[in-house]
């Protein structure tokens, strides 16, 4: 299942959490880690852990619980990440998360006109992901972000399971 909320988060919104970045320690852990073909590899990106909840994530599980018609919950000790793709190249290789989510959120944070690039796809789905735009999915669906050309690109993500 994948589900498109328009304008999910204002642009004041968004820039608060842009803003959020400059605020935050880099999480530079195993948790940013991908495995893929059983290999575990660092991800190709700034990555910036929320460990205290918001408002709008309740907003977030509420619609996730409705859809998936089934009790979730946040990761333990964290309730989001800004995915922050700012050096030419960064990128996602595609992955799907079905160990430690049930269902993923990602919220598009930029202006189109800030990057080039670091599209987020999932495989068999066409996707135009404008700024404050929501999409929840299915974890086990495969999906990326293609390399970054030019710019700057964040991203709020969160695991529900």
């Amino acid at each position: 299942m994948v589900l498109i909320i328009s304008s999910f988060l204002s642009k004041k919104e968004c820039q608060f959490w842009k803003d959020y970045c400059v605020y935050a320690n880099n999480n530079d852990t195993l948790e940013v880690g991908l495995k893929t073909a059983g290999e575990h590899k660092k991800v190709n990106r700034n990555y910036y852990t929320i460990r205290t909840p918001f408002k709008f994530m309740d907003e977030v599980k509420k619609i996730a619980e409705k859809n998936w018609k089934q009790k979730l919950n946040f990761q333990q000790n964290s309730y989001g990440h800004i995915m922050h793709y700012r050096k030419i190249g960064q990128g996602l290789e595609w992955h799907a998360e079905p160990k430690i989510s049930t269902v993923s959120v990602s919220i598009n944070l930029s202006n189109e006109d800030e990057y080039k690039g670091a599209e987020f796809e999932i495989k068999g789905h066409k996707l135009d992901l404008k700024q404050g735009d929501a999409i929840f999915y299915d974890s086990s669906l495969l999906h990326r972000v293609t390399p970054l050309l030019h710019g700057h690109k964040k991203s709020l993500v969160m695991w529900l399971k």
